[in-house]
């Protein structure tokens, strides 16, 4: 493999991800320290106090991480928790089939590499871990994978099967069955199918929950970099995290404020707010209903399904039952730190402005907030892929535009013939003629003016119809590098968007194995998520 840096600038990254990658001092205050800067690193480090439990968490994940048949090395992590010098990197995401998009792996990849490298640089047991979402109920997103088919980008769902729970209690169902047999279909035949169709069967199935086939995969690709999965969709795992919770119901209108005044600092420098700031941050996770926003009016919690408190019954509830509770996306980063010594979180850019606006909610509940880690942004390139983006002039970022924009402006840079200048100049010497004769028919007869201008139109009008015959001649002959421009844009930019953001990392597994992303860890190790990465394959 090889890799090549692009500047995240030319490609569709906000301008608040662009200016923490570049470490701008204007976003100093909205977190704390940067990771590209190895004396803050061991500072922050230096300075943090976890507030939870070392040895009822390590107790709780490694309940926790065998109901995904852990192996010996996931075990092993989970205890050096214990140790209070160790720290933890962590990153997570929904539970999607399969593992997901690309960019799943890229995060993955990115913590495992951040623990070794701080660990050495720390002289502390680090601990990558792997934040299973599994209380989000974004049902469409879990359940659609893309594949590109003969360059063709197509999307792949499973059949809407959603109650309202959270997902990673949903079964995947007796849709499951043909949806596999459809994906595999899809598959091209290479030396991996066999090996990736049999560890698909292994660890997923109509009778699983989206979390136990997530976690069961998981581990099986990522277990052996010392990774470990953690989640808070389990009750021991709440009656050690749920204090944040009760924090947010108790004193909603100061966390309200607390973010909406960290919101506000952001807007002031021109960036805009990634999540809705509101005066609940909780759900209710009912039996028959799924996960419901609770809403706070006149000293009342309501769910949406005919339960109300007040407040102190609300507290009491948390209190004794936090496992019907649920936290929004500010609440959670607060509990799975909790949980873990969280010296770190991999990011993607919307998670990192979000996290933006947490600072004062961190130093409000007394907790180190963590440093941010941008993830590895990466963009796959077939050799077949590779071969031809060098015979067409176009740079990585402008592949993100319509093809009937790149079409023309290949054809304008390819052609022989300055197209464009020889209708100018005729069309600019058609102008003078047909204003110099306008005016002499005018003087003939004045009433024929607006023929003679006419008939200058038309004639312009017909050097346009020609010019564009001579542009579908230009692309005939060049049809072969356009269809190229369309298949290489297919793979950079499939469906419009980045290809880490729209490809399933199963699709590169089958056509380059299942080891995949341990030879992208080596290619990755002395990098830094500065740029966005062309990787060669």
């Amino acid at each position: 493999m090889e890799c090549l840096s692009y500047p995240f600038e030319k490609l569709p990254f906000s301008n608040l991800f662009c200016d923490y990658i570049r470490q701008s001092e204007k976003l100093s205050s909205f977190y704390n320290g940067h990771p590209f800067d190895d004396e803050q690193v061991i500072k922050a480090a230096g300075s943090y106090d976890f507030r939870g439990d070392r040895n009822r968490s390590a107790d709780a994940l490694l309940s926790f991480n065998k109901k995904f048949d852990a192996p010996e090395i996931t075990i092993s992590q989970i205890e050096k928790l214990r140790d209070p010098e160790s720290l933890a990197v962590v990153t997570g995401q929904q539970l999607t089939l399969y593992g997901g998009p690309l960019f799943t792996a890229y995060k993955t990849l990115t913590a495992i590499i951040y623990a070794k490298k701080w660990q050495k640089l720390l002289g502390r047991p680090i601990i990558p871990v792997f934040w299973m979402a599994d209380e989000d109920h974004d049902y469409e997103e879990a359940g659609e994978i893309g594949l590109l088919n003969d360059d063709t980008w197509e999307k792949l769902a499973l059949p809407n099967g959603k109650s309202g729970k959270p997902v990673g209690r949903e079964l995947l169902g007796k849709s499951y069955t043909a949806f596999e047999a459809k994906l595999l279909k899809m598959f091209p035949e290479s030396d991996f199918s066999n090996e990736l169709i049999a560890d698909i069967k292994k660890f997923y199935s109509e009778d699983d929950t989206f979390r136990d086939a997530f976690g069961r995969w998981f581990l099986h690709l990522f277990a052996r970099h010392g990774i470990i999965l953690a989640g808070s969709d389990d009750p021991d795992i709440k009656k050690l995290t749920f204090e944040p919770m009760l924090n947010a119901a108790e004193n909603h209108s100061e966390l309200f404020n607390q973010l909406d005044s960290q919101s506000s600092d952001l807007e002031k420098f021109g960036y805009n707010r990634q999540a809705l700031v509101q005066d609940s941050n909780l759900f209710f996770i009912d039996p028959k209903n799924g996960r419901l926003k609770l809403e706070h009016e006149g000293g009342k919690w309501f769910s949406g399904n005919g339960l109300i408190w007040d407040n102190d019954e609300l507290l009491n509830e948390i209190r004794q039952y936090p496992e019907k509770f649920s936290p929004n996306v500010f609440i959670r980063p607060l509990m799975q730190d909790r949980l873990l010594p969280s010296i770190a979180y991999v990011s993607g850019p919307g998670e990192l402005a979000y996290y933006g606006q947490m600072k004062k909610t961190y130093e409000w509940m007394q907790q180190p907030m963590p440093i941010m880690i941008p993830r590895f942004s990466a963009t796959l390139i077939e050799p077949a892929i590779d071969r031809i983006m060098k015979e067409v002039p176009f740079e990585m970022h402008e592949y993100s535009g319509r093809i009937e924009g790149l079409e023309s402006r290949f054809l304008h840079r390819t052609a022989d013939f300055d197209v464009e200048g020889i209708f100018k100049k005729w069309h600019d010497q058609a102008r003078t003629i047909t204003d110099a004769s306008k005016g002499q028919i005018s003087q003939i007869d004045p009433t024929l003016e607006a023929s003679a201008d006419k008939a200058g139109t038309i004639f312009e009008n017909e050097l346009e119809n020609l010019k564009k015959k001579v542009y579908r001649s230009i692309k005939k002959k060049k049809s072969i590098q356009i269809n190229r421009i369309i298949r290489i844009k297919e793979n950079l930019y499939p469906g419009g968007s980045l290809q880490e953001r729209q490809i399933a990392m199963i699709f590169y597994m089958n056509k380059y194995g299942p080891d995949l992303w341990d030879r992208l860890l080596v290619t990755l190790a002395d990098e830094l998520p500065d740029s966005h990465k062309l990787v060669r394959l």
